[in-house]
């Protein structure tokens, strides 16, 4: 309401039934204004007019007249919310799209770059670190998807939910899986039919994750899965693969 409607208000709840000059005067509302302002209470449905010469007006019953404002402000209220609800996820819906558009263009372009540019071949000590969870577990994956002969693995909590599709399908390529584990994880069980499978009953000393692909590439992650290395070196390959062979020995075949 405005400052006016709400004092012409409160002037009739107040006073009873009022001419327009009357509660002109009384709520200190404009002679010019005050017909146009009686008006729109009217209509609103919180204020009656009795039709005469002069015409007197009185206020609805305030329990009613606050029902109605508020069903008023809630609806309009309401419509606003859904204006602005339509619009906000048409934005969403074109945002996500040029997203999505951007990433396939910038892919594209930058893909044929990283295609054309010389490969530099590393030197034997290079190792790659790796930070976060979502990355070690792209990495993993493209290590195995990659893989021509063999694959060993052992992962942090037994938990091999996250690169279960890709070991599957390098067993069905022909590709030698093994696992060492400590628990029978739903994750484990998954793959009992797609991998050699050996537990090792001991608590293990650490519970890092070792991947070893072809003995030419190999990746460790750490026990909290979220920093790992990847790397060629020999010298690193060796160690690790003497580590995973030790926990082999310490197994029981599945």
């Amino acid at each position: 309401m405005t400052d006016y409607e709400a004092s012409a208000y409160v002037c009739l709840v107040e006073r009873g039934s009022l001419n327009a000059g009357d509660i002109s005067k009384l709520a200190e509302i404009p002679h010019s204004k005050t017909y146009e302002v009686l008006t729109r209470l009217e209509k609103r449905g919180i204020v009656e007019v009795q039709k005469g010469r002069p015409m007197i007006f009185r206020a609805v019953k305030p329990a009613i007249a606050l029902e109605r404002l508020e069903r008023e402000l809630k609806a309009s209220l309401e419509k606003i919310f859904h204006g602005r609800k339509i619009s906000l996820e048409s934005d969403f819906e074109q945002r996500i799209l040029e997203i999505t558009e951007a990433r396939k263009t910038a892919s594209e372009e930058l893909g044929d770059l990283f295609e054309k540019s010389p490969m530099i071949e590393p030197s034997e000590d290079v190792v790659w670190t790796i930070r976060g969870a979502d990355s070690l577990n792209a990495e993993a994956k493209d290590l195995i998807a990659n893989a021509d002969r063999e694959v060993r693995l052992m992962l942090p909590h037994d938990d091999f939910s996250a690169i279960e599709e890709v070991v599957k399908t390098a067993f069905s390529r022909g590709v030698k899986v093994k696992l060492i584990v400590h628990d029978l994880t739903p994750s484990v069980n998954k793959l009992l039919n797609n991998a050699e499978v050996f537990r090792e009953e001991a608590t293990p000393a650490t519970n890092c994750g070792i991947i070893l692909i072809d003995d030419e590439k190999a990746m460790f992650i750490s026990e909290n899965h979220d920093t790992g290395f990847k790397t060629s070196s020999r010298s690193v390959i060796m160690v690790l693969s003497q580590f995973y062979e030790h926990e082999i020995e310490e197994s029981v075949k599945i």
